[in-house]
């Protein structure tokens, strides 16, 4: 057995199957007690092993993947076939923006909310909501009833910005530093999931129309029978102060402070030089969405649609574990690591907005109902297609990249709930914004122009943040159950 770290309670414990950590901080007792944003936490182990189980960070990421799987990932499959699978998209993106706009006012004061009902609650909140983007889109097809799917999506837009903020926290504070940028990509692989299956069943049920025009009602139906499976999957969450990592500690968790204090320090967090220079990429992630989705929608036939919602997400799903992989590699620190994940994303950005302006200039001089199908004209489809792609896996590869970098700074809970609540109000913003202007704006040309010109103001306050990456990655400082921690002493334990 190891040894135990100093200042512990002795009636805590460690099983032979918990990873041992390595450069841990012990703490010294002392009368000075005070909040460490990054210890994690000493816990008394349970003897169970099916509960150490339930309790255990990968079973949370099960959880969380499959809340992701039946909320976010089937409205992205609806999103997929372009303009929510409808003959015109402009109803769609118009919900779509009151959507994200009322998404982006919840989610800012996500922090003091989830400080207050916590993750579990954040994400059972979210669950409701799953089923009325679904059966928003049911009622505009099946009986062309335009109110219910902006209302629907509106009250989606509310429940939604809960699970944004929970899950973000969980994605971030749960995992230790080695394994976050693995569990951040199984959990988009997890989204992704949802769109795959989705997406089949959707081609099958599309392979046909090879046209313009609506795909069929009954796929609304499956989505909303998978939608209802987020419920279930939240009421299995075990609460933060429960969960136990690989190595044993429990997950950084400071004190609960008054929602006075809270939205005091998200004020505080706002000023912050770093989330000034974040903002524009906060909202940057996935300002594509009504720009590329809409391109989709107005180029592409209904059976190449539903193939898109097949293929991107399968293509995504194999890279983003790559991606995650490197991110934890040890051998590198932080800052090489983000450095080089830079050149990729922002250069892979670039390539693509540049790519989309000019295909939607060729489509220019094309016949205005000209709609590319895979099986027709291939190669046409493939290059017209290719910049879509590149948006779709490379928008996630983006938020893990936003999430691992914002787990460098802290990684205790209520911080990264106030952090994520703040990106993960800004990224909405951005997508109310993309859809609204899709919306309303018949000239193709301004979205993308849009696109590319946030691609570059966002650019430099990237690197100023990854440029203050630390090079080495942060030791371990162990707290009480509480989140509190005494005075740190210069020796460490030395793990068996």
């Amino acid at each position: 057995m190891s040894s135990q770290p100093a200042g512990t309670d002795p009636a805590t414990k460690r099983h032979d199957d918990m990873d041992e950590p390595e450069n841990v901080v012990t703490i010294a007792e002392h009368d000075g007690q005070h909040e460490v944003a990054d210890a994690v936490r000493a816990i008394e182990i349970p003897s169970n092993k099916w509960l150490r189980r339930y309790r255990s960070v990968i079973f949370q990421m099960v959880m969380l993947g499959i809340l992701s799987f039946s909320g976010p990932s089937m409205s992205d499959a609806i999103s997929g076939l372009g303009g929510g699978g409808q003959a015109t998209p402009h109803t769609a993106n118009q919900a779509s923006a009151v959507q994200y706009a009322l998404s982006s006012v919840f989610a800012m004061f996500g922090g003091p909310i989830i400080g207050a009902i916590g993750i579990v609650g954040g994400c059972i909140v979210g669950a409701l909501g799953f089923p009325l983007s679904g059966t928003g889109f049911y009622v505009l097809s099946k009986y062309n009833v335009q109110w219910y799917l902006i209302f629907a999506k509106a009250l989606y837009g509310i429940t939604a910005a809960f699970l944004y903020v929970a899950e973000s926290s969980a994605m971030i504070s749960y995992p230790e530093e080695n394994r976050r940028g693995l569990y951040l990509s199984l959990w988009v692989g997890a989204r992704n999931l949802g769109s795959v299956i989705s997406g089949a069943i959707s081609l099958g049920l599309n392979v046909a129309t090879s046209g313009a025009g609506a795909v069929s009602t009954n796929t609304y139906l499956v989505f909303i029978a998978l939608e209802c499976l987020g419920v279930p999957a939240a009421l299995l969450l075990t609460r933060s102060s429960k969960v136990i990592r690989n190595d044993g500690y429990g997950v950084p968790l400071l004190p609960k402070k008054s929602w006075k204090k809270e939205m005091q320090l998200l004020w505080e967090h706002h000023k912050q030089r770093r989330t000034l220079l974040l903002i524009p990429v906060y909202i940057f992630t996935f300002f594509g969405d009504g720009v590329w989705f809409t391109y989709l929608a107005v180029h592409f036939s209904v059976r190449t649609r539903a193939l898109s919602s097949l293929i991107a997400p399968v293509s995504s799903i194999v890279l983003q574990p790559i991606f995650g992989y490197i991110l934890d590699q040890r051998r590198w620190g932080p800052r090489a690591k983000g450095m080089a994940a830079y050149g990729v994303y922002m250069g892979a950005s670039l390539v693509m907005a540049v790519w989309g302006f000019a295909m939607i200039a060729w489509f220019k001089r094309q016949d205005p109902d000209l709609r590319l199908d895979f099986h027709n004209d291939s190669a046409r489809w493939f290059a017209a297609y290719a910049p879509f792609w590149m948006y779709f896996v490379f928008s996630y590869m983006g938020q893990i990249y936003v999430y691992w970098i914002l787990g460098q700074f802290a990684s205790d809970v209520t911080s990264n709930a106030r952090t994520g609540g703040v990106y993960r109000s800004w990224e909405t913003v951005g997508q109310a914004v993309s859809y609204g202007m899709d919306s309303h704006v018949k000239n193709e040309y301004i979205p993308i122009g849009v696109l590319l010109a946030l691609t570059v103001a966002c650019a430099p306050g990237l690197w100023t943040v990854v440029k203050d990456l630390p090079e080495q990655s942060k030791e371990i400082v162990v707290a009480d159950e509480n989140g509190m921690t005494m005075d740190a002493v210069d020796d460490k334990v030395t793990r068996a």
